[in-house]
């Protein structure tokens, strides 16, 4: 066995397929497929299960990725002992949901590139749900987290509480007062399943027994913000996403009973996790931004 097969197995499992990991690590497919294969005659078992385009690890590929997520943070503490020049080096895996992308996060970029520049950042946006399992599973090093109960392999930082609110067209901000027997004539405009705050609002009209008209789930906040506007529907979202349009009149925040509390939104990491000097820099940076802008 090779370390490099280490390597490409975690990149197959990160990208999804092995023609990705083929194209992100600078490999031919025929290289890629080379190494797994190799690593499948070390262990004496499949690692992958091949259905069609897609690869699922078997039992013994599970297996084998947990030992080779330890020997891969061994290997990221070894690359960190030196530094070039005197600076930080190394490589950051960072996990975010869109709010804190576009609203937060360039600011915090923009500040660590400028203090640590030759430190890769690699960025990968995805809902809080899905962040927890990959900091769990070491998939990414830090990531940002919109939820109200972290799990507990969790090591994290309380960063700002997020207000919510339910937006649409300022004629619809009498929309909620006209729930007739549960039903309510609107369209929901939600982001995917699994993010935070559209369950937060999905359990409040179910402990309500309100029930919209139609629910129409799209990809990205802008685009949601854009179907409101046109008058669609209307949306549940984190009011620094909106503040814009408010600001400018093209929404407006709609009352309802009973508001859902902020969301505290947290920075973190594996509890176990070694906390190299470029992630321990990088965590210090972010929570400076949210201190700044809380004050």
């Amino acid at each position: 066995m090779e370390f490099r097969q280490l390597v490409t197995l975690k990149s197959i499992i990160e990208k999804g397929s092995f023609t990705g990991a083929a194209e992100e690590m600078g490999y031919t497919q025929s290289t890629v497929t080379s190494h797994i294969q190799a690593l499948e005659q070390f262990v004496g078992a499949p690692i992958f299960d091949r259905m069609g385009r897609k690869v699922i690890l078997t039992d013994v590929g599970q297996r084998v990725m947990e030992h080779a997520s330890v020997m891969l943070e061994e290997y990221k503490k070894i690359q960190n002992l030196h530094n070039l020049n005197g600076e930080i080096t190394g490589e950051i895996k960072i996990g975010a949901p869109e709010s804190v992308t576009v609203y937060h996060l360039d600011k915090i970029l923009k500040t660590f590139r400028e203090q640590y520049p030759y430190v890769k950042i690699s960025l990968l946006n995805i809902n809080c749900s899905e962040i927890q399992n990959q900091l769990i599973s070491s998939e990414i090093d830090v990531g940002f987290m919109l939820i109200r109960n972290p799990k507990k392999d969790i090591q994290r930082i309380k960063l700002i509480e997020e207000d919510l609110a339910l937006i649409g067209l300022p004629e619809k901000i009498s929309t909620f007062e006209q729930v007739t027997d549960g039903h309510w004539d609107e369209c929901l405009i939600t982001n995917e399943k699994g993010c935070s705050y559209r369950t937060d609002f999905e359990n409040y009209l179910k402990e309500k027994q309100i029930t919209p008209a139609h629910v129409m789930e799209l990809w990205s906040i802008e685009a949601i913000k854009r179907c409101v506007m046109s008058g669609l529907g209307i949306a549940f979202l984190p009011i620094v996403t909106v503040e814009r349009e408010i600001q400018d009149k093209q929404l407006a925040v709609i009352p309802y009973p009973d508001q859902i509390a902020p969301m505290p939104l947290f920075v973190g990491h594996h509890k176990d996790k070694w906390v190299f000097p470029a992630l321990q820099k990088f965590l210090e940076i972010s929570n400076r931004h949210f201190t700044v802008i809380s004050v």
